[in-house]
């Protein structure tokens, strides 16, 4: 195996990625639309947004693949971000630097690799956007022309992409191991201490400026059912699939994260009441259509109870937030399930 090669500028470079505040943080849907859409252009099982960190390939976006990250010296988009422009392998197991490659060899099989190089705004090559397939393939100029457009896409999101105050402090305050420890292994959003932590910070915050505070808290209606009759890994695969329509359903700068089982929580800065009532619409939307799973639709949906807090006349603190929105979930139950309910004092 040849080992992915270090780059010259590789102390800039390196300094320069970790000032994105990219690696090791909550999925987000600006990213997950574009390997999905590589996805399905190209028909392949995996795409990915993966950025290459000193000692690892870490995915910021990750369609078809169980892991989140893989050694450094393995990955072929260590040789892709040397090389400089699009990197394609068409055979790996007939191509001298990567036939035995632990990632060739075993899973999770990349036989066919391309990958475009993405470059931030400081100008350093920090990933790629890349799709595999577990089969050899040709890949044509047209095809090389596609996944060269859907990478400017990818770094118009580096350009653009908001986050709140709260999370850039967050992610900033936090090491990646530390990062990595308040994000949900499973699902790639805040694990419940993560969540808990964004909004006590959140708290702090609208207190300071003196503006509203949203909390939603979100439960899968009958999820028990759907684990007896089906089993764990498809009640596993139904939360991950929720928790990335929801992803899509709210702002770059809400905080979505996983309280416990099937139920999340939702933290939304800056927003009335009104506000998060449209937020819980587009929620309770998103869940509407079926989710296929091995060639089997599946529905299920959500109830959401909402909590708001302006704090130019009160200031409760984190946990009585948290608490309202709870016995508004739980009204939502009540009341018939598949919908949302903003408690009242």
């Amino acid at each position: 195996m040849l080992p992915a090669p270090i780059p010259d500028n590789e102390p800039e470079r390196i300094a320069s990625l970790r000032r994105m505040l990219l690696l090791s943080s909550p999925d987000e849907e600006a990213f997950d639309r574009v390997t999905r859409a590589a996805k399905r252009m190209f028909s392949v099982p995996i795409a990915l947004v993966s950025l290459i960190d000193s000692h690892r390939q870490w995915f910021k976006s990750c369609i078809g693949l169980p892991v989140r990250e893989t050694p450094r010296e393995a990955s072929f988009c260590g040789h892709a971000i040397v090389f400089g422009k699009m990197f394609v392998v068409e055979d790996a197991t007939s191509d001298p630097r990567f036939s035995d490659n632990p990632l060739v060899t075993g899973a999770p099989r990349v036989i066919f690799y391309a990958g475009r190089p993405l470059y931030n705004s400081e100008g350093y090559a920090v990933g790629t956007l890349c799709i595999i397939d577990h089969h050899a393939r040709k890949f044509t100029l047209d095809d090389h022309r596609s996944l060269d457009d859907l990478g400017y896409w990818v770094e118009s999101i580096f350009a653009s992409r908001e986050l709140s105050g709260t999370q850039k402090a967050l992610l900033e305050e936090l090491d990646d191991v530390r990062r990595s420890s308040m994000l949900d292994p499973m699902l790639n959003i805040w694990s419940r201490a993560g969540i808990m932590t964004m909004l006590e910070h959140e708290s702090h915050r609208a207190l300071r400026n003196s503006t509203s505070l949203s909390v939603m808290m979100i439960d899968v209606d009958c999820f028990k059912q759907i684990n007896d009759e089906f089993g764990h890994p498809v009640g596993d695969a139904v939360l991950i699939e929720i928790a990335k329509r929801m992803l899509e359903a709210t702002r770059t700068y809400d905080s979505l994260g996983r309280y416990g089982g099937d139920e999340f929580i939702v933290v939304l800065p800056g927003a009335s009441a009104e506000k998060a009532s449209e937020v819980a619409k587009r929620l309770l939307r998103s869940v509407e259509y079926p989710f296929l799973l091995d060639e089997n639709s599946m529905e299920f949906s959500i109830s959401i109870g909402i909590s708001t807090v302006d704090f130019k006349t009160e200031t409760p603190d984190s946990s009585e937030h948290l608490v309202r929105a709870d016995q508004a979930l739980l009204a939502a139950k009540r009341l018939g399930k598949n919908r949302f309910e903003v408690f009242e004092a």
